[in-house]
């Protein structure tokens, strides 16, 4: 196996692209199968503040393990940089052509690339997914629409939208109350400095709903797998029923599971991801192969 340590933009990052990936590139054996290997991007969760480690390499060695060449993105985060819309989106954008451009050289099927986002991930990899054709990312990462559009979106637990988001947390009245170490603010406040974050501006409910991907879904999006927990309290399965509404209105090649219990950040649901949660990732586990699945259905892998 080969791996490689990339800044995305560039030799280097620079301040205004932080972004980087790691590839995960199987060998050609002797006498194996020479043909190009499917890719698939991998977008960790982590509230858009960080990239958690563990929806990352473990991802990319299960994908490997099934044929796939595996790129982990370690895109924009206000850790890093600017992470508001369309930032993260633009990033996504330009691995997905970046790994077009070098098809050949890593042994990739430029026409089976899959994008697979968790919890915040799966609102950028949502984003790109609804947006390729018509949203600011094409020009944002100086490609053409085709060459950003993934084959196929794997949504894990994602946060799909913010204005649902807000109006549940902002219900219980106890988000008025100060909060000890955080300079005076109230949990409204902190919300509010969140999305503000993630959107660039103030989060007027127009914009809530402009960056939201359940309106910008369309019968260009590429087959799409989501997967989410119905006791998930972090990103709420009922704003992805919206979501998945719509793309069977659309005639989208979807598939949408909701397990019963499992709560958020499961990952691949295995010994590489156990943090004191087997129970929880038995109850989901199921989830890997379906989308395996799912994707050879689709001619994907």
């Amino acid at each position: 196996m080969i791996i490689e340590q990339h800044a995305l933009w560039g030799d280097e990052t620079t301040p205004v692209y932080p972004a980087t990936y790691t590839a995960y590139l199987a060998e050609k054996l002797p006498e194996a199968d020479a043909r190009p290997r499917p890719a698939v991007v991998i977008c960790g969760g982590g509230g858009f503040t960080h990239v958690a480690p563990h929806e990352q390499d473990p991802v990319a060695f299960e994908f490997l393990s099934r044929g796939f060449q595996a790129f982990v993105l370690d895109y924009v985060t206000s850790s890093t940089g600017d992470v508001s819309y369309p930032n993260p989106q633009a990033d996504l954008a330009k691995m997905i052509a970046t790994i077009r451009l070098n098809a050949g050289a890593w042994n990739v099927d430029p026409q089976k690339v899959v994008a697979i986002g968790f919890s915040a991930g799966g609102f950028i990899c949502a984003s790109l997914a609804c947006g390729w054709k018509k949203g600011p990312f094409a020009a944002l990462a100086a490609a053409r629409p085709d060459d950003i559009r993934p084959d196929a979106a794997i949504l894990c637990y994602p946060v799909i939208d913010f204005a649902y988001l807000r109006d549940q947390q902002t219900r219980d009245p106890r988000i008025d109350l100060r909060v000890p170490k955080t300079g005076g603010k109230t949990g409204r406040d902190l919300l509010n400095d969140f999305l503000a974050m993630v959107t660039g501006g103030e989060a007027t409910d127009e914009h809530l709903v402009e960056i939201c991907p359940t309106t910008s879904v369309n019968r260009s999006m590429p087959p799409t797998f989501v997967w989410c927990a119905a006791d998930d309290k972090t990103a709420p399965v009922a704003q992805v029923y919206p979501f998945a509404a719509r793309m069977a209105a659309e005639g989208v090649p979807h598939e949408l599971h909701v397990f019963s219990e499992g709560g958020h950040g499961l990952s691949m649901a295995n010994r590489n991801t156990e943090a004191e949660n087997a129970e929880r990732q038995r109850s989901v586990r199921a989830w890997v192969d379906l989308a395996f699945d799912f994707l050879s259905r689709q001619g994907v892998c």
